[in-house]
């Protein structure tokens, strides 16, 4: 691991600043606080939306952060904040701490585990911050570092799987890939052996794990709904992946490569490793999202594959010079140690940290400052997020998104785009307040409207409020 240090170290640094003192990049911790609230004041998990929402009151949901947005309440602020945060920056390191640990078990050499762990940290850029799929990254690469296992081992990742399902709905991706272990090893073995006996009573036994959280079934029934679900077309991290975008391109990408380049030059090619790897590049391809757990996937497989072509990466650091070594493992450490305080020196320095440019703050708070109950449309969604605790504020659509129907989003749509139908869908959801981006074509056409005014207005977002409203009876919402 001597390599790695250094890596884990910038990793860690990075982690660590951008959770803590960063601004988040979007709405989620809003609701996500709302929903760890009322659960502690209730007792209970919700089942649908409220009377929060407008626009989809009753509304079917699956609440599957419930155990995140509890400690997102409890972290809000203060010293509880930098556990939580930095807890949650843990998760991102202990994560690329299990990747190095799986290349060596793989017979990876120093330098190749390295660089493939380095790899799968760049995939982790993108999708990294206070987040709820951050904190089930470590259950996913550990559950890799199971399936590794031929032996009664395997077992173990049952509770782990159990424990995962209380986290996050990525749980479901654990019975699909142990199953596409299983099938690899029937398909290696061509024959019906204890090994793939257990592979296969694993996978569902792994099945059934996923239920084992205060959802039941609903958590993987909810989950196998996203394959199909509309509203994907309208969430940024479910579009399909740009292999432009850095984290990709510098990260899953690259691995990608390293192992269709050498997957033909190796003596040891299996089913039970192409089939989970396969599943996970096909994963990343289809959505962003996606693209950091298959990072994590993807490095232990390619760390071995270039410490056999290429022997350098194995006898410079071999297990018999460990002795004459234990100079450079220290000096290699402490190099991580400075690296790691450099980039979290120039982390704490940058100007971005003390902007709170992302999320329209002043506008939420001057609407929920005027006075009577208001329905507020956000054209991101997202904003919309941190009014649910406003208890004079209705909104149309927040960042739980999934509960929510199709005819909202189509407005939602509409409504940013102006395209044909928004001006009705303006009149038929009878909004009282709406936050744009400045500039933007929405906030353009509200200026021509004589029925709206400008309540206030920063750098980059703008409140707008209906002179007159009318309601119109429920039927017709």
């Amino acid at each position: 691991m001597k390599l790695v240090f250094p890596l884990l170290a910038i990793f860690a640094a990075r982690f660590f600043v951008t959770a803590i003192a960063f601004p988040p990049l979007d709405g989620d911790l809003g609701w996500q606080r709302w929903l760890g609230e009322s659960i502690m004041r209730t007792g209970k998990l919700p089942d649908a939306l409220g009377a929060e929402s407008f626009a989809a009151v009753g509304s079917p949901w699956v609440p599957q952060e419930w155990l995140f947005g509890v400690g997102a309440w409890v972290g809000r602020s203060g010293l509880g904040w930098d556990f939580f945060a930095g807890g949650i920056a843990l998760c991102g390191v202990a994560a690329l701490w299990f990747v190095a640990v799986r290349c060596l078990r793989r017979e990876a050499g120093p330098l190749a585990t390295a660089i493939c762990t380095g790899l799968a940290g760049m995939a982790l850029f993108e999708s990294f911050g206070v987040r709820v799929q951050v904190a089930a990254w470590p259950f996913f690469a550990l559950f890799l570092l199971l399936m590794d296992s031929e032996g009664l081992i395997l077992w173990w990742s049952v509770p782990l799987v159990a424990l995962w399902s209380n986290v996050h709905g990525s749980v479901m991706l654990a019975p699909v890939l142990a199953s596409a272990y299983a099938v690899g090893s029937w398909i290696d073995a061509r024959a019906w052996t204890p090994i793939v006996r257990r592979r296969f009573f694993v996978a569902g036994a792994l099945l059934a794990a996923t239920a084992a959280n205060p959802l039941g079934v609903r958590l993987p029934l909810y989950a196998l709904s996203l394959f199909t679900n509309p509203i994907r077309v309208y969430i940024s991290e479910w579009r399909r992946t740009d292999i432009a975008e850095p984290s990709f391109l510098f990260g899953s990408f690259i691995l990608i490569l390293i192992i269709l380049t050498l997957w033909g030059w190796t003596a040891r090619r299996r089913w039970c490793e192409a089939l989970p790897a396969a599943a996970m590049v096909a994963a990343a391809l289809m959505a962003a999202r996606n693209e950091a757990i298959c990072g994590i996937a993807l490095a232990p497989l390619a760390a071995p594959m270039l410490s056999r072509v290429l022997e350098r990466f194995t006898t410079a650091f071999s297990p018999s010079a460990s002795r004459k070594t234990r100079p450079f493992d220290s000096i290699m450490l402490l190099v991580g140690v400075v690296m790691g305080a450099l980039v979290a020196f120039a982390l704490i320095r940058s100007p971005e940290r003390t902007k709170e440019i992302h999320m329209p703050i002043v506008e939420i708070v001057a609407a929920a400052a005027l006075p009577g109950e208001h329905r507020l449309f956000c054209a991101d969604f997202a904003w919309c997020s941190l009014a649910l605790d406003r208890p004079n504020l209705r909104v149309f659509l927040d960042g739980r998104a999934d509960p929510y129907p199709i005819a909202i989003w189509k407005a939602l749509g509409e409504l940013h785009w102006l395209m044909p139908g928004w001006r009705a869908d303006l009149d038929r959801y009878t909004f009282d307040e709406i936050i744009v981006e400045k500039d933007s074509p929405l906030d353009q056409a509200l200026a021509r409207l004589p029925d709206w005014r400008k309540v206030t207005s920063d750098g980059r977002f703008r409140l707008w409020r209906r002179a007159k409203t009318v309601r119109i009876g429920p039927d017709e919402n």
